[in-house]
């Protein structure tokens, strides 16, 4: 069995390499899993060290997490960018030798898109991917380790390629055998049968017509003959076809069963383009809902203010309406100050001209 080679980054998606290390190596065992090329010694070319890890397994798992495609280094560097970038060298060489390469998406992770990667990384995108949740991880998974069988395991048919001939007695060999094969191998046994069957009947007919016409006998002996040739070759075929609809045969180990790399790549552009899209109109979702919250601050301070501004105004207007009270008040006050004088005055100088008025009369 072939190994599975798991690539990430650590201060990508560590957390989650680690539990699928754990969950793979429990199914498949420790030994299938190869993660963390470490130890390389001192002096060996780890570009070299790391193609021939990658060229003895039989799948390659790239963890894709949020910030596996703009990690930097130091420097600020794209660390894609770098030609010895360990994640890269990794992928390129599973690529160049046309390892089957599963992205595997966590941390609610989008496949990149072909020009956001390095031209020796662009056959990624694509690549059918998975995606593992944290909600789903173990039903995730178990769909992943059914995908991954097929790259670890050895075909049924491979004890079977060297198997020179196929009869009835072999079942399960006929069920998983390719149904052309079958007529082609069962063609021989069919004739030998014809062949028996047209001898036996032209003896037979020979003896019981032996006293009719020769031309009358002959015909008669070749319609005998054809009657039993087919009637096997139709019995045989009826049996090679309920087989073969029983059960599906499998295709021999050098020829996969693989989709048309045009489809597959269509289906991935979709898929990632599906998911563009989700994450355009989730983003549009929500900045549309943020511009509807500061239109509705917007408003709440407008009203805000307007209310202040009402309370102002009636304040100003109570306080000039108490104002011209006071003046109305003060008014009054100084009529009223003035009557009360004005008539002081008339009572005096009515008082003024009765003495005066007396006065004179007494000197009279």
């Amino acid at each position: 069995m072939r190994g599975i080679f798991i690539s990430y980054r650590r201060d990508d998606s560590e957390g989650q390499a680690g539990r699928l290390f754990d969950d793979l190596s429990a199914h498949f065992g420790r030994n299938a899993i190869f993660m963390d090329v470490a130890g390389i010694k001192k002096g060996l070319d780890f570009r070299r060290i790391i193609d021939a890890h990658v060229a003895s397994c039989g799948v390659l798992l790239v963890i894709i997490g949020k910030r596996w495609l703009s990690a930097t280094d130091s420097k600020g560097k794209r660390r894609l960018d770098d030609a010895n970038d360990f994640v890269r060298l990794e992928t390129a060489a599973a690529l160049s030798r046309d390892i089957p390469v599963v992205p595997v998406l966590v941390q609610d992770a989008v496949m990149p898109n072909v020009q956001d990667l390095p031209d020796t990384l662009k056959e990624l995108a694509f690549r059918n991917g998975t995606e593992l949740t944290h909600a789903r991880w173990d039903s995730d998974v178990k769909l992943l380790i059914e995908d991954l069988r097929p790259y670890l395991e050895k075909p049924a048919t491979a004890a079977l390629a060297s198997e020179p001939t196929c009869d009835e007695s072999s079942v399960t060999t006929a069920r998983r055998t390719p149904p052309n094969n079958d007529r082609r191998l069962l063609r021989p046994s069919l004739w030998a049968a014809g062949g028996v069957a047209v001898i036996a009947g032209g003896v037979s007919i020979f003896g019981y017509h032996l006293l009719q016409d020769r031309s009358t006998a002959q015909s008669h002996t070749l319609a005998a003959a054809q009657t039993p040739p087919t009637t096997v070759t139709q019995r045989r075929t009826d049996n090679q076809a309920a087989t073969v609809a029983a059960k599906p045969s499998l295709k021999a180990p050098d020829e996969p069963d693989k989709l048309d790399p045009a489809a597959a790549q269509a289906e991935a552009a979709k898929a990632a383009a599906a998911k563009a899209a989700a994450a355009r109109a989730a983003a549009e979702a929500a900045g549309a809902r943020a511009a509807s919250a500061r239109a509705a601050a917007v408003r709440k301070d407008a009203d805000e203010a307007r209310r202040r501004e009402e309370l102002e105004r009636s304040a100003q207007r109570a306080e000039e309406q108490r104002k011209r009270d006071e003046e109305d008040r003060r008014i009054a006050q100084e009529q009223a100050e003035k009557r009360r004088l004005a008539a002081e005055q008339a009572a005096a100088a009515r008082m003024f001209a009765d003495i005066a008025a007396a006065v004179i009369g007494s000197r009279r």
